[in-house]
């Protein structure tokens, strides 16, 4: 990664079922996550490894995680990828999703101009 690059994240927020996740779901999405470039950053279920610190969770939410792509174009191209729709329906009986966002990064070389401006202010 160049010093002007800047990951994408995606921030998934659900609630689990008391079904299993269908295996065909794995099947389908590992492949499109690989070549992507989708890397697991964290997450986990709520009162466990995610604590809430502000504002509210939507009812019923039971976990949290966070995936990081080289870019916001690899993240788009893993979730709207034809693979990862073909997926998506594998998981519907285990898992609720409650949100997916897709966030932008901020590169190393935007964060020194914000901390430089933000220094110059003061």
């Amino acid at each position: 990664m160049t010093d002007n690059s800047k990951c994408a994240y995606l921030l998934v927020c659900g609630t689990t079922t008391d079904k299993p996740m269908d295996p065909e779901y794995a099947k389908r999405a590992a492949p499109i996550a690989l070549k992507t470039g989708l890397q697991p950053i964290g997450g986990g279920e709520l009162g466990k490894q995610v604590e809430l610190l502000e504002g509210s969770f939507p009812e019923g939410t039971t976990f949290v995680a966070i995936e990081q792509f080289p870019s916001m174009q690899a993240s788009k191209a893993f979730y709207y990828s034809e693979e990862y729709q073909s997926a998506i329906p594998y998981r519907t009986a285990a898992v609720e999703i409650n949100f997916l966002a897709a966030v932008d990064g901020i590169s190393p070389a935007d964060l020194a101009a914000r901390t430089a401006a933000a220094s110059v202010e003061e």
